[in-house]
Formats: C-alpha cells, sequence, structure tokens
C-alpha cells in the first residue's frame, strides 16, 4: 500500500479513537483515488509492481505490446493447438514493449500467455514519493470525516457577487495539486523503437539454428 495503518498512525492525522479497520478501509479507497485520477491504474503506473498474469494477441512479428509497462518478465508462453510452450529465456521487455530473440511471436487471439510484475519503471528502486503518501493521507482523513472526496463542500456560503472557485478534483486544493503533477498521459503515443532490431543475441540464436 501507499500508506499503511502504522504509517498513518504516525501522522498528523491520527486521532484517537478511530477505528483501525476503518482507516484501512478509507486507506484503500484513498489509493484506489488516487491511481484513478492519476490516470495510473488506467495504464498500469502503479509505484508497487503488481504482479498480473495476462493474455496478448499475437502479431506475426518479433514485437508485441503490453498494456502496462514491464517491471519484470517472470513467464511467458506461447498457446498453440499442440500445446503450450515456455519461451521465456528467449524474450526480453521494455517499458511497454517483449521483444523475442529467436523469431516472431505467433499471429493468434490471447496465445501470448504473460505473467510479469507491472509498474512504473521510474520508481522502481525508489520510495514512494512522499507527496503522494501525503496525498493519500489527506485524502483517507477526508474520507473518515465524512467530506465529499469531490467537489466543493455543498454548505459553502458566500456573497452572492463572489463567483465560486473553479471546481476540485478532490474538495483539497492541496491534494488536488500532488494528484496533477502525478497525472500521465497515454504512454503509448511516445513509442520509441529506434536502434538496431538485430542483436548479438538474436544473431547467436539464428547461427546456433543453421
Amino acid at each position: 500500500m501507499i500508506v499503511d495503518l502504522q504509517d498513518f498512525q504516525r501522522s498528523r492525522y491520527w486521532r484517537e479513537g478511530l477505528n483501525p479497520q476503518e482507516v484501512e478501509a478509507a486507506l484503500r479507497y484513498a489509493e484506489e483515488r488516487f491511481y484513478t485520477l492519476t490516470n495510473r491504474h488506467r495504464y498500469g503506473y502503479w509505484f508497487e509492481p503488481k504482479e498480473l498474469e495476462i493474455f496478448l494477441d499475437g502479431t506475426g512479428s518479433q514485437l508485441l505490446r503490453s498494456p502496462y509497462p514491464i517491471v519484470e518478465v517472470i513467464e511467458v508462453k506461447v498457446i498453440t493447438a499442440f500445446g503450450t510452450f515456455d519461451i521465456t529465456a528467449r524474450v526480453r521487455a521494455r517499458g511497454h514493449f517483449l521483444y523475442r530473440l529467436d523469431g516472431a511471436f505467433p499471429e493468434g487471439v490471447a496465445n501470448i500467455q504473460l505473467l510479469a510484475a507491472f509498474g512504473d519503471p521510474a520508481y522502481v528502486q525508489q520510495e514512494i514519493p512522499e507527496d503522494a503518501r501525503e496525498a493519500v493521507r489527506r485524502l483517507a482523513y477526508n474520507k473518515l470525516r465524512f467530506y465529499r472526496i469531490a467537489g466543493e463542500e455543498l454548505d459553502e456560503r458566500r456573497p452572492p457577487t463572489e463567483s465560486p472557485p473553479p471546481p476540485t478534483l478532490t474538495g483539497d486544493r492541496e491534494v488536488d495539486g500532488i494528484i496533477r503533477s502525478y497525472t500521465i498521459e497515454s504512454p503509448l503515443f511516445y513509442l520509441d523503437i529506434r536502434g538496431p532490431i538485430e542483436t548479438p543475441e538474436s544473431e547467436d540464436a539464428q547461427n546456433d539454428s543453421a
């Protein structure tokens, strides 16, 4: 979790009398909202890598696109009418893409089985940023206080001549700023596959098969 119960208990938001189970539920809700509002859940850019099994469509080429960035390949199998074949040792990953060294991924629908850890490569070797953790703590605290997590407070009062403030994502403008700083757009617009397709490993594989 981005923020666990012990971390919240050490923070300025902890109050005597809070129910630990309710706090944990609020923290899970806050983490889900954070990832949803930043688009990170949609594109798989989690701070803590998640291990998932997904099925991809074979392309008939050496490249295969994953919907989420691949942090670590655990297992890759090709599913055919004759059985399942493990090709993990002949596959390399870079970002959203798998590259097969010894040939093409055969064309097919959901015929490539990928077990991998997915997440944001920029944070794999780093701790979760403190401002992101603070945003989750504050969202959870607001949830525990029964505040609305999106939009303005319903009971706001202001002079009729004063225009309302711009709408917010969470009702907390500091949290809004943190969320905007971690929001991502579709990363596939920035595809870069420059460089040689032939690698020393692929040449060795071809020589071995000759």
